[in-house]
Parts: structure tokens; C-alpha cells; sequence
């Protein structure tokens, strides 16, 4: 009887020590998983740029693949006057995830080049429709670039531009400087001045004589509302003789007091 106890006991401890083991290589097994989808070597860098798209100082974007969901990633930190943001989207096929990091500045950066944080938020895709509707603006203005889903614009156009409103006014508040950029992947509005800060990114339509442009994105966060309620329409670049020249109705009604006007640009380069 005492070996039969015996027995049953041992057969006991076996099965509780095979269980054990099961066990343990089910959550070792579940562990390797979850390691292998945060590995540092499952995201592959694709391309590390600087562009000019989302702001004037520059922004450092990094576009990767995640080869074990096949995920596409891109990562940008963008730096403004005012404030940097640090944005993160992943998708496939479609938009997965929005993240975006805003840090404010408590004065612009021209005037202190380390200035405290006035304002920290963190936003995603669910954090509001605004919200939703802005970094999908971003995320697609990535994407254009990236994959070449571009606006089409005439090689010829492309370059940097330049002119000053008023730029012979006693009163240095009234001077505005603007600055038109041209490439292959985007056409980016600048203007500058006393209480003025616009950075826009245009849509196009071009010909043999002349391109045309239309407010697309604000950009910096620097979207005028008001002037852009009054007219969207940037104009148009033409030739005249050898120079090249700007209409335009937007830099009309909202810098120029209403007053039509050529504007005769500088090409930089």
C-alpha cells in the first residue's frame, strides 16, 4: 500500500514538473515574440533628409520600413522660430498611426538661441478632428515627397525668388519681404516682417507662359484665416522681357492696401 502511495505521488510530481516546463517555454516563446517586433534591427532606415516643407528652419526627416509588420515609418523633427514639433506616422497601404510632440518657446529663437518651454503637448489622430485633419496634411506632404505623388510643375519655374514691398518707406514697418521657393517636389510661400509671418505651402498649374499658384497648407502653424477668407489665389509668375514678375491678389489685398501690382522677383537661384 505504502509503495502504491509512493508511486502516485512520484507520478504526481512528474506531471507538475512537465507542466512546469510547458509553461515556461510558452511564456519564453511568447517573450521572443514580443522582443523580435521591438528589435533595433527589424527597422531598416530607408532615407535621412533635410527638408524645407513644414517649416523655414529646416526639418530632419526619416523614412524606414519595419520588416517584420512591413510597416512604412516616418519620423521627422521640425524646427520653427517658435517652437520645434517631433512627429511619428506609421502606415501601409493607409494612415496606422499620427503622433506629434510640440514643444513652445517662450520668445522666438532669434532672439534667445536656447529659450525656456512655455508649452509641452502631445496630440495623436484622436485627440481632435482638427487635430486628425492637420497631421494628415503633414503626413501627406511626406508622402508627396517620398512617393512622388507630387503636383507637377515645369522645370523651368523651378528656383528661388524674391521681392520687398514697400521697400522704400521712411517707415520700416511697412517693408515686407517674400520669398517664392520652386523645386521639383513643392512651392513654398515666405513672408516676412513687422508683426508678419506667413509660410505656405502652394499648389500649381503651369504652362509655356506661366505658372499659377494657390494657397495648399499653412505651414508653422502660420495659416491666416482672415487674409485667406478674403482670396486663396496667389497669382501668377509670368516673363516680361527678361525679368520675371508676380500677380497676385492675395499679396494685393492683404500687404499691398488693395493696390494691383507686378511684381518684378529676383531670382536667387
Amino acid at each position: 500500500m505504502k509503495n502504491t502511495i509512493n508511486s502516485i505521488c512520484l507520478l504526481v510530481l512528474i506531471l507538475i514538473s512537465l507542466s512546469c516546463k510547458k509553461s515556461n517555454k510558452l511564456k519564453q516563446a511568447v517573450f521572443n515574440s514580443n522582443t523580435d517586433e521591438i528589435r533595433t534591427d527589424s527597422i531598416k532606415l530607408i532615407k535621412d533628409t533635410i527638408l524645407f516643407v513644414n517649416s523655414s528652419e529646416g526639418e530632419d526627416v526619416k523614412f524606414s520600413i519595419n520588416n517584420i509588420t512591413q510597416d512604412s515609418i516616418i519620423e521627422s523633427e521640425v524646427m520653427g522660430e517658435t517652437g520645434k514639433s517631433v512627429y511619428k506616422f506609421i502606415f501601409n497601404k493607409e494612415l496606422k498611426t499620427g503622433e506629434c510632440d510640440t514643444h513652445r518657446y517662450s520668445e522666438p529663437i532669434y532672439i534667445n538661441s536656447s529659450p525656456k518651454i512655455k508649452l509641452h503637448t502631445k496630440e495623436n489622430l484622436f485627440t481632435s478632428p482638427q487635430t486628425k485633419e492637420r497631421l494628415q496634411k503633414i503626413f501627406n506632404s511626406y508622402a508627396k515627397i517620398f512617393f512622388k505623388v507630387n503636383l507637377k510643375k515645369s522645370n523651368r519655374w523651378n528656383g528661388v525668388y524674391s521681392f520687398s514691398i514697400n521697400e522704400d518707406s521712411d517707415d520700416w514697418r511697412n517693408i515686407h519681404e517674400i520669398k517664392l521657393t520652386i523645386s521639383k517636389d513643392s512651392i513654398t510661400y515666405l513672408a516676412k516682417g513687422f508683426q508678419l509671418y506667413e509660410y505656405y505651402m502652394l499648389s500649381s498649374k503651369d504652362n509655356e507662359k506661366t505658372i499659377s499658384l494657390n494657397f495648399f497648407k499653412g505651414l508653422d502653424n502660420t495659416e491666416n484665416e482672415i487674409h485667406l477668407q478674403k482670396t486663396k489665389d496667389f497669382g501668377t509668375i509670368g516673363l516680361d522681357g527678361k525679368d520675371y514678375v508676380l500677380q497676385s491678389p492675395y499679396i494685393d489685398i492683404n500687404l499691398n492696401d488693395g493696390k494691383k501690382q507686378k511684381y518684378k522677383l529676383k531670382k536667387l537661384k
